[in-house]
């Protein structure tokens, strides 16, 4: 798709190269390198989507600069081509890398898509609409198809069979005495009759059957136990260890049991996520701030439901999250939904609200302080002095007129895509930091 995009431009009259084809390739060259600059600093996805979306980019703004310098370097005599700053080229240059960069990482499409729901229809796309409406949909549908997986709840949860190898079988060593038959058999002929040495059974079997059948038993019977009792003295058995055969089994189950534990909590992921924020929505309670949104003026209870449903999700959500979000807001008491309401009016609004604190905090450590074109987010969290800007300082930093009319539930969608597309710049960054080191 990447290359089709510079295609489409000119073919829609947007671009123009005199139909040199070697013209058209530095084109598409400068682009593959802007792609790779991107891949390799995620952050710099909004600030090049905020450009290539808007036809009145204003010349000086530090992306086209960066853009121009990357041209030059691939086309040293490009001014002789396109008078002045070829803001038109250097659109859909951006747009180009941005979609070769999105195709290869999804945290870049996150931050693409977001951001151009917010600015699209406010932008006068003119004849590129098609050009937009294509590649807008065909990353959405990647990124949410991603997404979608991430939350769906399986029809059924299958755990792995325990992996346990039995241990080798003990052999046990042990060594017994032997009998001292000599010993025994003078016991034995003691016992049956006083023909022997002294000490022998007194009685014959003939003469007193009785007497002598007792005094032979008692006496068999200790010889054959004195016997005994001295073999098992002598006999020595060596312990058996079974210690290690147990840790190994026990460390089999522990493993098994995690694995389960696991497989079940992220199949239940999904749906675990779907009914806390049912909850959310129901409740109208915000767990950042610990206080109902109801007690807040509604633009003020909109932006901090944006930044808690952010905190609540992860950065891959289906694009319906936002949806949801635009209902949650409709539930506020006293909210006229067809109110429309200058995005530089709630901006203000938003930047000295005290409730709206943990915001302003988490836009400053989401986005950098940008010079030249970038989110709202932007002014939110580095707001310094930012209030006074006027109407044109405003329209060349955000994108889109400072009167341009929002309705609470829109601002609060906004807020939302901004953050989502924010932290998946960030988590891209950092990935590509990882990836370095390992």
């Amino acid at each position: 798709m990447a290359t089709d995009i510079l295609i489409r431009f000119l073919g829609a009259g947007l671009i123009n190269v005199g139909g040199d084809d070697s013209k058209f390739d530095r084109l598409k060259e400068t682009a593959a390198d802007l792609g790779a600059t991107l891949k390799k600093t995620p952050s710099m996805a909004a600030a090049f989507a905020l450009i290539a979306f808007d036809p009145e980019a204003p010349a000086d703004d530090p992306v086209i600069k960066k853009v121009v310098e990357a041209l030059q370097k691939r086309w040293a005599t490009y001014v002789n081509t396109f008078s002045g700053t070829p803001v038109a080229v250097i659109r859909a240059i951006l747009l180009d890398a941005l979609v070769h960069a999105a195709d290869g990482d999804d945290t870049i499409g996150v931050a693409f898509v977001t951001s151009a729901r917010n600015a699209l229809p406010f932008m006068e796309a003119g004849n590129e609409r098609a050009i937009w409406t294509d590649v807008v949909a065909n990353i959405e549908r990647r990124v949410d198809a991603r997404a979608e997986a991430e939350w769906a709840t399986p029809s059924s949860i299958t755990v792995p069979a325990m992996s346990f190898e039995a241990p080798k079988a003990v052999s046990t060593g042990a060594t017994f005495g032997s009998v001292d038959k000599e010993a025994l058999t003078n016991q034995i002929l003691a016992a049956a009759g006083p023909y022997t040495a002294t000490g022998a059974n007194p009685h014959w079997p003939n003469s007193n059957p009785q007497n002598w059948a007792q005094e032979f038993s008692t006496r068999l019977a200790a010889a054959i136990a004195n016997t005994v009792d001295a073999l098992g003295k002598e006999a020595n058995v060596e312990p058996i260890d079974l210690s290690g055969p147990l840790k190994g089994l026990a460390q089999a189950v522990t493993t098994h049991v995690e694995a389960a534990l696991q497989a079940v909590t992220g199949g239940t992921a999904g749906l675990q996520r779907r009914t806390d924020l049912i909850w959310w929505k129901e409740t109208l309670y915000s767990p950042s701030a610990r206080v109902s949104y109801r007690g807040m003026p509604t633009s003020t209870a909109a932006a901090l439901m944006a930044f808690d449903l952010h905190q609540q999700v992860p950065t891959f959500s289906p694009a319906s999250v936002a949806a949801f979000l635009h209902e949650a807001v409709l539930t506020l008491p006293s909210l006229d939904p067809a109110e429309g309401r200058p995005i530089r009016s709630l901006l203000e609004e938003a930047m000295a609200s005290p409730e709206l604190t943990p915001l302003r905090e988490a836009a400053a450590q989401l986005v950098q302080d940008l010079t030249g074109r970038g989110p709202v987010l932007a002014l939110l969290g580095h707001g310094s002095g930012r209030s006074t800007l006027d109407d044109d300082g405003f329209r060349a930093h955000v994108g889109v007129p400072a009167a341009t009319p929002l309705t609470v539930p829109g601002w609060a969608t906004w807020l939302f895509r901004e953050l989502q597309a924010a932290r998946a710049a960030q988590e891209g960054a950092e990935a590509k930091k990882q990836g370095h080191k390992s």
